[in-house]
């Protein structure tokens, strides 16, 4: 049987976001960084490996990770 890697989603509201910069700090594979004025984006989706932290530690709920299906 073949393990396929599961693919995930983050989704960053700007409306909510305040551009504090945890959620790229806590990302352990780099998969959100911070780009000019401090904005955070997703460098590569296909980094992203569900852990859910930069969700947790979100200080302004601004962050929601979904399984691509």
């Amino acid at each position: 049987m073949q393990s396929t890697k599961k693919l995930y989603n983050v989704v960053i509201n700007y409306n909510y976001c305040k551009r504090c910069g945890i959620c790229s700090w806590i990302c352990p594979v780099k998969a959100i960084v911070e780009g000019e004025f401090d904005i955070p984006q997703i460098s590569d989706p296909l980094k992203c490996t569900g852990c859910l932290q930069c969700e947790r530690m979100c200080p302004d709920f601004a962050i929601d990770v979904r399984l691509v299906e």
